[in-house]
């Protein structure tokens, strides 16, 4: 009889992958084996294969990838009975999950638990920790007790799943909570994959928006237009001072920025638009990670300054949400222009930010190819 096993992708170094098979590991009864069919590549995985995070080479080796959908394989007779699944069944895992004990989990975050901590779930445990399979880069992940797991509807493809447990979740809670609300001008710096999700959510709450891309963003900023984006601004040569005078004179003071960018000029623009008393959201791995700011102007303007990390509590919403643009037909899992075979991780992180002649909406692998 053949032995069963898993393939992955790990990242050993800085600049470094190498291809990996083991043994699938057993399955307790708590516990299930999913078979990965999509991993959402993320820009940022090519900062972490690059180096430049340095908690990232402390970890290695590791296996990216912590946005995963796929069909259970494998489970335990008590995680059947607790979870209500059965083999065959399509789920999307949650790359953390709560101890439910310390402070920052009963605040509702768990991304910021203070037992697990930044170094724990999928996409960030090192793959030296049994049973190895700790991240979507790979055919399998081995699903603990303690992960949160939830069930696909059966109207949505993979990939529209995909998108809506992790990137349209994002957007869920970073526009929610940032208080957008009916008649409100949002600003949007970035119009990628988490950009046209925040997006989405503010137009669903009456929100007037804006977005500012590049020139290599035009198909996603038609693409915001097409759905209701109000106006769009292209980045050009005269700066974030001139860019600014344009979104003023255009579109008005911004009530909620929300930085996707990252970059100094992000900020400079949003702190320009953004009204009295407004919202700057900052939500961007920042490159470089210090950045300045004029804090007297902000205190003078009393300018709030939100930071979000990920997506606690709203998954479901997600794909909830999903399901009703599904309904109006408003397809998100479309936003996937690419997709890789396992093998050729290296190069869909290269598309996903940007590093090739391709100019994708949003990158995944497919790990059974």
């Amino acid at each position: 009889m053949t032995e069963k096993t898993a393939k992955y992708i790990e990242f050993v170094a800085p600049y470094t992958f190498e291809a990996r098979e083991i043994h699938r590991p057993a399955i307790g009864e708590d516990d299930l084996l999913l078979k990965i069919s999509l991993c959402g590549v993320d820009g940022s995985e090519l900062h972490m294969f690059r180096g430049e995070l340095q908690w990232v080479n402390d970890m290695a080796p590791l296996i990216f990838g912590d946005e995963i959908v796929g069909t259970v394989e494998e489970i335990g007779d008590r995680a059947r009975r607790q979870r209500k699944l059965e083999v065959g069944d399509r789920v999307a895992l949650e790359a953390k999950w709560p101890c439910n004990q310390c402070s920052s989990c009963l605040r509702r975050q768990y991304y910021l638990c203070d037992v697990h901590g930044i170094i724990s779930g999928y996409g960030a445990t090192t793959s030296k920790s049994p049973p190895f399979l700790w991240g979507g880069y790979s055919t399998h992940a081995f699903v603990p007790k303690q992960a949160l797991v939830y069930k696909i509807p059966d109207t949505l493809h993979d990939s529209t799943a995909l998108i809506g447990c992790s990137v349209l979740a994002n957007g869920i809670r970073w526009v929610e909570e940032s208080g957008v609300g009916d008649g409100d001008h949002v600003l949007i710096v970035g119009p990628g994959p988490q950009g046209l999700a925040c997006a989405l959510v503010a137009l669903s709450l009456g929100a007037k928006v804006s977005m500012v891309g590049l020139r290599d963003d035009a198909s996603r900023l038609e693409l915001a237009m097409k759905f209701g984006v109000h106006n769009t601004f292209y980045v050009l040569p005269d700066g974030p001072e001139g860019l600014a005078a344009r979104v003023l004179q255009e579109a008005g003071q911004a009530d909620v920025v929300i930085d996707l960018a990252g970059v100094q000029d992000a900020k400079l623009l949003g702190f320009a638009v953004v009204r009295k008393m407004g919202t700057f959201v900052n939500v961007a791995l920042p490159f470089p990670s210090a950045q300045s700011m004029n804090w007297l102007d902000l205190l003078a303007r009393e300018i709030r300054i939100l930071s979000y990390a990920s997506h606690p509590y709203t998954v479901e919403a997600g794909l909830a949400m999903a399901e009703k643009l599904l309904e109006k037909g408003i397809d998100i899992g479309s936003w996937i222009t690419h997709i890789y075979p396992l093998g050729q991780a290296q190069i869909a992180l290269e598309a996903a930010a940007y590093q090739t002649e391709e100019r994708p909406i949003k990158v995944a692998l497919n790990p059974q190819h």
